[in-house]
């Protein structure tokens, strides 16, 4: 199963295009289910009974929550990972200002991680800083960008959308809590662990990001 967790704190519209676009343009692979988890930071309540109502009309019983209590990304992260983990074996965090823009086919993803080829296939966009370095690997008829961990560049692994193995997550393993999103994600891209089986699906989505597209404009 694979379980899609949505990462929220109070922006209604953007959720709801986010939640919109993943449930009409998401293609699994052939009888996968999908697990939809809300993990809400504080919401307040009518938020969070909206976006409940909103995951069962397309997910029906697979709707799951947890609530950080504004704790902060990491906690919001760390709690949703504790419960999706027990359901799905491939996790897509999905922050909740991420649209997908057109139809994309998990079916080669998911069977890289299900093959331990990779641990992380990254589907926002490439952004550098300094130098990435990366090698081309053949795997599901498809070539793919292995992202070299001893990279200049901080972000091997970013926080944008992704299909991650539940077996990579927990080599990562939790999430700082107590600090802003973008010190959380600098953070965890900074972990050996995190920086380690990393790919870019160069075959399905180009680099310079034509799926998830970022559509918020105001920081979580």
């Amino acid at each position: 199963m694979i379980a899609i967790v949505l990462l929220t704190y109070d922006r209604m519209d953007y959720a709801k295009k986010t939640i919109a676009s993943v449930a009409k343009n998401l293609k699994l692979p052939p009888g996968e289910d999908v697990w939809f988890h809300i993990a809400d930071d504080g919401s307040e309540q009518e938020y969070r009974d909206a976006l409940w109502e909103i995951a069962k009309k397309h997910w029906g019983e697979n709707v799951s929550m947890t609530n950080s209590e504004r704790r902060g990304y990491g906690a919001s992260y760390n709690a949703a990972t504790q419960l999706v983990h027990g359901v799905a074996d491939l996790i897509l965090p999905l922050e909740d200002d991420w649209e997908l823009i057109r139809k994309l086919d998990l079916t080669p993803i998911a069977a890289a991680l299900r093959s331990d080829v990779f641990g992380c296939v990254r589907m926002g966009y490439i952004g550098t800083t300094q130098l990435l370095r990366a090698s081309f690997v053949k795997a599901q008829d498809l070539w793919w960008l292995g992202l070299d961990p001893d990279s200049a560049e901080p972000h091997v692994f970013a926080g944008h959308p992704r299909l991650e193995s539940v077996e990579w997550e927990r080599y990562v393993g939790p999430w700082p809590e107590g600090i802003g999103a973008g010190a959380t994600e600098f953070e965890v891209a900074h972990r050996r662990e995190a920086r380690k089986g990393v790919a870019w699906p160069v075959d399905l989505i180009r680099p310079s990001g034509d799926a998830f597209v970022h559509i918020g404009a105001v920081q979580a």
